[in-house]
């Protein structure tokens, strides 16, 4: 399968879940992922990548320099996806800045984006022991605000 954007060929998985049958119909609605969820992507994989370099007080050569939101496919190796259902799909994406815990980032639909952040096994229940603070879709705003002037003082 091709993934959006970045227009390569990604593994598609089935562990995990009970399969619904319904499965084709999440990844045919990556054909139709909006604008506006790449956009929220990048953000919340920014806002993970400045929260990182933040807790761990990183510098270049550790952590890649990544300026600007949209910069992170650069520095994103998109491994897999796995459907989830009729409308969810989990993508397991390996980022430069954090390879030991990796990422998922889990989509309802074509344009709600429910999670960022470190792998889990999302459910379509819910997460399996998340704490929702190591959510990156959420707040992603606000830690941009707070800590985009770290990378630009490198």
């Amino acid at each position: 399968m091709r993934f959006p954007w970045l227009n390569v060929e990604v593994k598609v998985v089935d562990d995990f879940t009970e399969p619904t049958g319904e499965e084709h119909l999440a990844l045919a609605n990556m054909e139709r992922w909006s604008d506006s969820l790449r956009t929220r992507i990048e953000r919340a994989c920014f806002a993970d990548y400045l929260d990182k370099v933040d807790a761990i007080a990183a510098t270049p050569p550790t952590v890649p320099v990544i300026k600007r939101p949209e910069h992170i496919w650069r520095h994103v190796e998109v491994e897999s996806v796995r459907a989830q259902g009729p409308e969810l799909v989990v993508v397991y994406a390996v980022p430069e800045w954090d390879i030991e815990e990796q990422h998922e980032w889990c989509i309802h639909g074509t344009d709600d984006l429910i999670y960022v952040g470190q792998v889990l096994c999302y459910y379509p229940n819910g997460y399996y022991g998340i704490e929702d603070f190591t959510n990156s879709a959420r707040d992603y705003d606000e830690i941009i605000e707070k800590l985009e002037h770290l990378p630009q003082e490198w």
